[in-house]
């Protein structure tokens, strides 16, 4: 991101060079950490209260910063979360989107008026991540995230049947598109994505694709599915429905087994272990400080990437392992194994075997 202790005069005539000079770069070429969802800074809440401020700039090469904000322990209530920002020229647009911890979205930001917007989550608890973002190619700014969070008062000390309320207003179905300025209408990315729009053929949307949208192959939708494959080494686990393609699904997100004489492979809590496969070592190489070995054994023997290595004495399963042998699998072909050890070649000339079994 830009720096944060310049001034706004010096700020916003940077953001106007940046604007009409960078067009070519790309979205995240200057970003910072900020800029991921795993880098997003924390808004500290104070008596219920919150602020954050920063830059954002397309044609700068930092579209987007993330913060997050964690509602205290056993609290519930509504958050309200407003964003006004300071342009270097007219018409220039920001606007933020809100994810529950999952990194689900729930909801985008409203207008209220030419350069500000707001969102309110109800029933608020736990944590949220909040994506803020340069709408357009052109478009850059200097914000303010004001947050406020109203802790939900339990039990009213009077009858609420013995109230006359009346019946709420009728609320429009679509809430009333932003009029578009200059080009947008023909505007096309990830954040600003219209099915109908020929431009947006072939863009992948952050959210909202529809199933088998071709432009989104290979890339983990928003939300993640088990069915792509893109998913797996960052989706949460499925709650109630764990899956081991599924990098999260760790033992403890599965049922224990419930009885170890009756082994069920669908649960990986109750199948019986695999044995140890031995193999002897058929090809060593030095490599960046580390002894690279070929084993002779691999995928059709049983060895799994998820198993452990150790050198040992002998081709017996039951051998005495190696001191300071063990070995980190690198990669498994049907027979062979690739491993890494911190022995020597001479050490390895005098116990040339390697045993695998499952952690």
């Amino acid at each position: 991101m830009l720096g944060k202790s310049v001034g706004p005069r010096v700020l916003l005539s940077g953001l106007v060079f940046v604007v009409a000079c960078a067009r070519t770069i790309s979205q995240d070429a200057h970003t910072a950490e900020d800029g991921r969802i795993k880098g997003a800074k924390a808004v500290n809440l104070e008596n219920g209260e919150g602020k954050a401020k920063g830059i954002v700039t397309y044609p700068g090469g930092d579209r987007v910063d993330w913060k997050v904000i964690e509602i205290p322990d056993n609290k519930k209530g509504t958050l309200n979360l407003n964003l006004t920002w300071q342009t270097p020229r007219p018409g220039l647009k920001l606007s933020f989107d809100v994810f529950d911890e999952y990194q689900h979205q729930l909801l985008s930001a409203k207008r209220v008026r030419a350069r500000a917007r707001e969102a309110v989550v109800e029933n608020a608890k736990g944590k949220y991540f909040v994506r803020i973002y340069a709408v357009g190619r052109g478009d850059a700014g200097k914000y303010s995230l004001a947050v406020e969070f109203k802790e939900q008062i339990v039990g009213p000390g009077f009858d609420v049947a013995k109230l006359d309320i009346p019946d709420p207003p009728k609320l429009a179905a679509v809430p009333e598109p932003e009029p578009a300025g200059g080009d947008d209408k023909d505007k096309c990315d990830e954040f600003v994505w219209d099915i109908k729009k020929p431009a947006c053929k072939s863009i992948c949307p952050a959210v909202g694709a529809p199933p088998g949208w071709p432009p989104c192959k290979g890339k983990c939708p928003n939300p993640p599915t088990v069915d792509e494959p893109a998913c797996h080494a960052t989706m949460p686990c499925p709650p109630g429905a764990p899956d081991e393609r599924v990098k999260a699904c760790t033992p403890d997100k599965w049922p224990p087994c419930p009885d170890k004489t009756k082994p069920d492979n669908r649960n990986p809590n109750c199948r019986i272990p695999a044995d140890p496969v031995v193999g002897r070592i058929v090809g060593k190489e030095l490599k960046g400080g580390e002894l690279l070995i070929t084993v002779g054994v691999g995928e059709l023997q049983g060895v799994s990437k998820s198993w452990k290595g150790e050198v040992v004495r002998s081709n017996d399963v039951k051998a005495g392992a190696v001191s300071g042998g063990d070995v980190r699998i690198v990669r498994i072909d049907k027979n062979i194994t690739v491993g890494s050890t911190k022995l020597t070649p001479d050490q390895i000339g005098a116990t040339p075997y390697v045993r695998f079994s499952p952690k």
